[in-house]
């Protein structure tokens, strides 16, 4: 039997290098030419940098299609077994179709392991080196200051009040704010102060601010002037550039800190809920789509030979993805509670084919 086992394993995954390769193959080949012909004209331009854009950008393109890979992979191991009847064989020889899928199970595992390791560690740095890169090719060395200014932000002081920050313009290197105005409620949302600065700086980590006039509105109106006053605001630059902010960059633990962020800034973060459980689910995506193919390609050769089982399980896998991605738009729009959203497609469909399989497998051969 572990003769067997290890001889199923290395099919699979042989199989599953060589598809991988056809699909590498195909992404240098589609991306290099859509790539030349965005960047060819542009000043900045060179092969060296088009290069490694490419090479950055395979890890994510690579570990968001291993379910579909893993589909392909199964499909045309357990077709190519079929066809020369070794399937026929192990089963005659009282091998049960279990035995037979445990090698892909456990092949699944190790993809999935794999998967998850490289969206949380590789896929967030090479994404955000690709972006680099193409940031180079355009000749953008930094973010375009308009993406800096005119930012509006919820705060929290060290005392708990609740503010709303605007800021006209941001000098991120020296740590200043130009043009701060600033709004405070009390707890029945009645506005308690408002302050207008001509900047506010960060100094030895406290935010200072310069030249501005407090208006106090209880118990009545009152305005100060103040050449400079501490601020006790809970602010980071990290909260202030907003275009570092990009969730592709990011690994689990670090899309989970700026959720917390974001909600205790007051702001929707369902957005960020549904991506994280949709990246927990994507390696289950992976042994989903194994048990799918395993019944799918051994139970029509009989009924139609196995061109019919083959176009059969990648319906049935194109199926799952379609509806994947339907519910993580509902999930997106609040239609459905982010876990659900994710995690729905791929208990669904993993139930489907372990119910397929137990219909397939013959109960006298397992005796």
């Amino acid at each position: 039997m572990p003769i067997l086992f290890l001889y199923l394993l290395r099919l699979f995954l042989v199989g599953l290098l060589q598809i991988i390769g056809l699909f590498i193959g195909l992404f240098l080949l589609i991306d290099g030419i859509e790539s030349v012909r965005r960047f060819a004209l542009k000043p900045a331009f060179n092969w060296s940098d088009m290069f490694w854009m490419m090479l950055c950008r395979l890890p994510d393109f690579i570990t968001l299609l291993l379910p579909s890979i893993t589909l392909l992979t199964v499909l045309t191991v357990l077709a190519r077994l079929s066809r020369q009847n070794e399937i026929t064989v192990m089963r005659a020889s009282g091998v049960s179709l279990y035995r037979i899928l445990i090698p892909f199970l456990l092949g699944g595992l190790l993809i999935a392991s794999t998967q998850l390791l490289l969206r949380d560690q590789l896929v967030p740095w090479t994404t955000r080196l690709a972006q680099h890169m193409e940031d180079r090719l355009l000749g953008h060395d930094s973010p375009s200051q308009s993406d800096l200014d005119n930012l509006w932000l919820k705060v929290w002081t060290q005392q708990g009040a609740r503010q709303l920050l605007h800021v006209q313009q941001l000098l991120s290197d020296a740590q200043v704010l130009l043009n701060v105005t600033i709004f405070e409620w009390d707890a029945e949302q009645k506005l308690r102060s408002h302050i207008q600065a001509r900047s506010a700086q960060m100094v030895q980590g406290k935010w200072m601010l310069n030249q501005g006039i407090l208006y106090l509105y209880e118990p009545t109106i009152q305005a100060e002037r103040f050449t400079q006053r501490e601020w006790p605001a809970i602010l980071g630059l990290d909260q202030l550039n907003r275009t570092a902010i990009n969730p592709n960059f990011l690994s689990f633990e670090q899309i989970k800190q700026l959720i917390e962020r974001t909600e205790r800034e007051g702001y929707d973060a369902t957005r960020l809920h549904v991506l994280l459980h949709n990246r927990l689910s994507q390696p289950a995506t992976t042994l989903a789509a194994i048990l799918l193919a395993f019944p799918f390609t051994l139970r029509l050769p009989r009924r139609g030979g196995v061109t019919r089982s083959l176009l059969l399980g990648i319906l049935i896998g194109f199926t799952l993805f379609v509806v994947a991605d339907l519910a993580q738009a509902l999930g997106l729009g609040g239609r459905l509670p982010p876990p659900l959203a994710a995690w729905a497609p791929v208990c669904f469909f993993a139930s489907l084919g372990g119910f397929l399989m137990l219909h397939l497998a013959d109960p006298k051969s397992q005796r």
